[in-house]
């Protein structure tokens, strides 16, 4: 009976072992899994930490806003103001962003918003650059023409020492971007930077196609005195037009009514234009002077132009007083000889003359915020409109334009 029950026992023995042996294989099998799955989450979670980090790191956000209140003392249109107070004119708001593809490429996009556009939302600057181990840096897209020595940062006002860059020099040039292209390279010195760079693509401005762009500019700096010069050339092809108020009469009421219409002027065919610009300024930390001299040609009867100006300014503590002076003027009014209405039209509206008085300034109330007070008086128009459309009967022969923004970065 006994060696019955021993043996029955020794054959279940197995079983036992093996059932024993398979709970306790069930059950590391469990601690495993739940391990490796609490480590994969673990490694999820640091690869989401770095990613997010990496990108954080890579990515850089800014923007900066210009609020600004211009009214004149006529309508002669200068600036674009009236004897209305207007808070659209110069008011804009500009988002940028930068995203560094790796170490040494970078994508770059400016949207801005500008209260004389409505606010509608428009993209001033869209490029990817790249800059070598040599030091040449390539980038292409939507890009700034630098044409000036603002041009970098004409929507910036907190980068400005004034209220806006000069009219007569910064108005002669009706675009301010391109698509296209550009290489630059900086040839470093003991105390100072040459800067070499060169740009082509095209634009287009009110209906013309400005085609075949290309021009260098070199600058020069030793972080205190700034020298510059640049040349540029295209070809504009398309039919320039001009928006007039025709009076005409309300069929309903009678009454007179002007109807905003516009109309063609000249017919450009790939004329030949040029840009040519020198400048330079000085600025110790506390004494500010800059100057610009440009001069536009164009084949036929657009207008050809010279014009520049100087600002003086000086820093005490917060406040930046300063003063401007600044002309612009046609040079070939003879080749718009007026023979008829048209032609007196076309005159009216290219020639043009004046020299621009400006005082004003600048408090930096907070590190990122500057408010600025400006006063521009416009003047010697000759026989000319100024080169105010809005005053091509030669109505207003001054006038005086004030001016109060806040300029922002964040």
């Amino acid at each position: 009976m006994m060696n019955t029950r021993f043996n029955t026992a020794l054959k279940a023995l197995p079983i036992a072992v093996s059932v024993a042996l398979v709970s306790g294989q069930v059950f590391a099998a469990d601690e495993t899994n739940e391990q490796k799955i609490a480590k994969l989450e673990q490694q999820v979670k640091t690869l989401q930490n770095q990613q997010t980090a990496n990108l954080t790191e890579r990515f850089n956000f800014n923007g900066f806003m210009s609020g600004a209140y211009i009214t004149a003392d006529n309508n002669s249109g200068y600036l674009g103001s009236s004897t209305s107070a207007d808070f659209s004119e110069e008011s804009k708001l500009g988002f940028q962003a930068i995203f560094a593809i790796t170490d040494n490429t970078q994508a770059v996009m400016q949207l801005m918003m500008k209260g004389e556009n409505d606010w509608d939302v428009e993209a001033e600057w869209a490029y990817v650059s790249h800059r070598f181990e040599s030091g040449v840096q390539l980038r292409g897209g939507k890009l700034r023409v630098p044409l000036f020595m603002y041009s970098d940062y004409l929507d910036v006002g907190y980068a400005q020492p004034f209220a806006r860059p000069p009219e007569e020099v910064y108005g002669a040039v009706p675009f301010t971007t391109y698509t296209g292209g550009d290489v630059s390279y900086a040839l470093e010195f003991d105390d100072s930077t040459l800067t070499v760079q060169a740009f082509g693509g095209e634009s287009e401005e009110s209906g013309i196609d400005i085609k075949n762009i290309l021009g260098a500019n070199l600058t020069w700096t030793d972080e205190t005195w700034t020298l510059r010069a640049v040349y540029g050339q295209s070809t504009l092809d398309g039919t320039t037009s001009r928006s007039v108020a025709i009076p005409s009469q309300d069929p309903n009421t009678g009454l007179p009514i002007f109807i905003d219409a516009s109309v063609p002027l000249l017919t450009l065919n790939n004329e030949k234009a040029t840009f040519t610009g020198v400048g330079a300024s000085y600025d110790n930390g506390q004494f500010l002077a800059v100057t610009e001299w440009t001069r536009v040609e164009v084949d036929g009867q657009y207008t050809d132009s010279d014009s520049g100006y100087i600002t003086l300014g000086y820093r005490i503590n917060a406040f930046t007083p300063y003063v401007t002076a600044a002309y612009y003027e046609s040079q070939d009014d003879d080749q718009r000889p007026v023979v008829g209405e048209s032609s007196a039209l076309i005159a009216a509206l290219f020639n043009g003359q004046r020299t621009s008085y400006s005082g004003g300034l600048r408090w930096d109330a907070l590190d990122n915020l500057a408010v600025k007070f400006d006063v521009t008086y416009a003047t010697d128009f000759g026989d000319t409109s100024g080169g105010f459309q809005s005053n091509v009967l030669q109505k207003y022969d001054n006038v005086t334009v004030y001016t109060v923004k806040f300029d922002v970065v964040f």
